[in-house]
């Protein structure tokens, strides 16, 4: 909430109300605090000065926070060196014309060594103009968080409205009655609110593809710290892995990999630049124990961190799927039969299937809930390994297919009978069948383990994970 304020060294207050308040709050104090603006914040609410909110300090920020994704700045880096490569000739001229605003003031104009001055003027004497269109139309920044119109010069700093400028937070169309904005076509009905400080939402985004903001708000102080650690921990797997590694991935690795991180329940904002709508992911404390556990554990981030294709249009997103179903307590089954259906076609798209198995199944029980589940599943893996010794390799793979079969079908009865087979087949007990025939559902992680053990080849991975 944003109120006026007199009699005060402060003529505006903006509390942490909600999500969107909570995120100007962020991006303002960024703001201010690079500025050297003269700010006060307390636990619930920040007080500044509404004469600082100025256009021409706000694209020098843009400019300062996101110069490896503007444009101009990228040619203004390159061409700083007196030493130019090939390639970074070749980067500047794609530069040049890499969007509409950069068209109109370099169309004609291509960079061959003797023209830096000339390129360096023009971006000078255009500065705001093209800091303004090329931060509000790229799809990841500006554009990603507030409703632009695309065909038109961007709108910073616009007085509130009677609609949320934020991407899907309007049910309005300005060029409908207004009485069809609100519940029962009653325009008072319609519930919104708006200020023009939610232009600076998008600067306490971290992310590119996917963004997350982490509304930690138990104070100011706090939000700013756990923002900051998301944003940095971005940073350094940057530079240390992969320059396209995405936010989720950080944000869950911040998590396991440290206890504070986030130590209560807390609401986290989600941005896909591919819709057109917030989403809210909620980390509850068993959430975030689950995530703790696997601190402790042989858990590897990296091996649930690709997409598994399912034909040439559709693919899965691994590291989505399982973080989606730690963050909403869904147990990973159908991901485990997908992947020991294609272990038993020998599918070669997936390395080390039998260890991420494992790593899935480690998850599963954690989500589950069942603290004495680690134990029987040793046992479970035990009996499997006990089997592939005794047995040839043509009757462990006959098993093994009828019941990755049977199971994926949910013929959970047929799973039972398979496995008691086995077993006098073999001569070895199977111990752990007695909690499948009690409660196959609450267990399958039982079948799942024998099922991803019966192999003459051992996973040395696999077996360090059981």
């Amino acid at each position: 909430m944003k109120t006026k304020i007199k009699d005060s060294k402060y003529d505006t207050k903006i509390e942490a109300s909600d999500w969107r308040f909570s995120a100007a709050i962020l991006g303002l104090m960024q703001y201010l605090s690079h500025h050297n603006f003269d700010f006060e914040v307390d636990d619930e609410y920040l007080l500044y000065n509404s004469q600082d909110i100025d256009e021409e300090k706000y694209l020098q920020f843009i400019e300062y926070k996101y110069s490896g994704e503007l444009h101009h700045t990228v040619v203004e880096s390159i061409l700083s060196s007196d030493d130019i490569s090939d390639g970074q000739v070749k980067i500047v001229n794609e530069k040049l014309i890499a969007n509409t605003i950069m068209k109109k003031h370099f169309n004609k104009i291509k960079f061959d060594g003797s023209n830096k001055e000339q390129i360096l003027n023009i971006i000078s004497k255009n500065r705001s103009e093209i800091a303004k269109e090329t931060f509000g139309k790229k799809s990841n920044l500006y554009a990603n968080y507030i409703s632009v119109n695309m065909k038109a010069p961007i709108e910073l700093f616009k007085e509130e409205q009677n609609y949320c400028r934020l991407v899907g937070y309007s049910c309005s169309d300005e060029n409908r009655k207004s009485n069809s904005i609100g519940y029962n076509f009653v325009k008072n009905n319609y519930v919104s609110s708006d200020i023009l400080e939610f232009d600076f939402i998008p600067l306490a985004f971290t992310g590119d593809r996917e963004a997350f903001f982490i509304n930690d708000n138990f104070t100011l102080q706090r939000l700013k710290n756990t923002n900051y650690t998301l944003a940095k921990k971005v940073e350094l797997d940057q530079g240390t892995e992969s320059k396209n590694i995405d936010a989720r991935q950080s944000l869950f690795k911040g998590i396991i990999e440290s206890a504070d991180f986030i130590d209560y329940d807390v609401e986290i904002i989600f941005k896909d630049k591919e819709k057109e709508y917030f989403e809210t992911l909620y980390f509850r404390k068993d959430v975030i124990n689950i995530l703790k556990e696997l601190k402790n554990s042989n858990f590897n981030y990296k091996s649930i961190c690709f997409s598994y294709k399912i034909n040439e249009k559709y693919y899965i997103n691994i590291q989505k799927e399982v973080t989606n179903s730690i963050l909403n307590n869904i147990v990973l089954d159908e991901i485990i039969e997908l992947i020991l259906k294609d272990k038993e076609k020998k599918d070669r798209r997936l390395k080390n299937n039998s260890y991420l198995v494992n790593q899935l199944i480690n998850i599963n029980v954690l989500i589950r809930g069942d603290k004495e589940m680690k134990d029987r599943l040793k046992g479970s893996f035990a009996c499997a390994k006990q089997v592939a010794e005794i047995l040839p390799s043509n009757k462990i793979d006959s098993y093994r297919q009828k019941l990755t079969s049977s199971i994926i079908f949910k013929d959970y009865d047929r799973v039972c009978q398979i496995l008691l087979q086995l077993s006098n087949y073999s001569n070895i007990e199977f111990g752990f069948v007695y909690d499948l025939y009690e409660n196959f559902e609450d267990n399958k992680d039982l079948a799942y383990t024998f099922i991803n053990a019966l192999s003459k080849n051992k996973d040395k991975k696999a077996d360090e994970n059981n």
